[in-house]
């Protein structure tokens, strides 16, 4: 049983990709292997594809819409003068105010994209299953990138 349909999930992010300012984000770096658009639409992928393996009903436009515009913050961590602390605990709020200047989104979108980082973020609660699926997502990609890039450094060792 099909518990997203893929055509309307896929319909909502190629219409985010179609803004200049989320192709931008090929631009910043982020887990040490990735770009913030790469890891962005490897959540979009780890999204849907827990809410079909649990399967899960979910509003397949807030869940895309969420999963792509969750890091939607605008620089590179590492060229930033921003810490480590501050970056993990504020970013998905500067992701939040970005989203809401280029896009209407809904209550449940906003709570996906701030509450991804709990329970980094304590006061950011998931109060959806979508924000509990692009949470889970985002932890699941952001292991997969950093993974990749610790085995690079490895070969490299040989």
């Amino acid at each position: 049983m099909k518990c997203v349909n893929k055509e309307a999930y896929l319909k909502e992010v190629k219409k985010i990709m179609k803004n200049p300012k989320i192709r931008e984000m090929r631009h910043y770096s982020v887990h040490g292997s990735s770009t913030v658009l790469h890891h962005s639409l490897s959540v979009v992928k780890y999204s849907y594809r827990i809410a079909e393996l649990l399967h899960v009903k979910v509003n397949e436009k807030e869940l895309a819409r969420g999963a792509m515009l969750h890091d939607f913050y605008q620089y590179s961590f590492k060229e930033s003068e921003i810490s480590a602390w501050e970056h993990g605990t504020g970013h998905a709020r500067r992701a939040l105010e970005n989203a809401s200047k280029e896009y209407d989104l809904t209550g449940k979108e906003k709570n996906i994209i701030k509450s991804h980082m709990w329970p980094l973020t304590p006061r950011d609660i998931p109060r959806c299953r979508e924000s509990l699926i692009v949470g889970l997502a985002d932890k699941l990609s952001a292991v997969q990138e950093r993974s990749a890039q610790i085995i690079h450094r490895i070969r490299k060792l040989k």
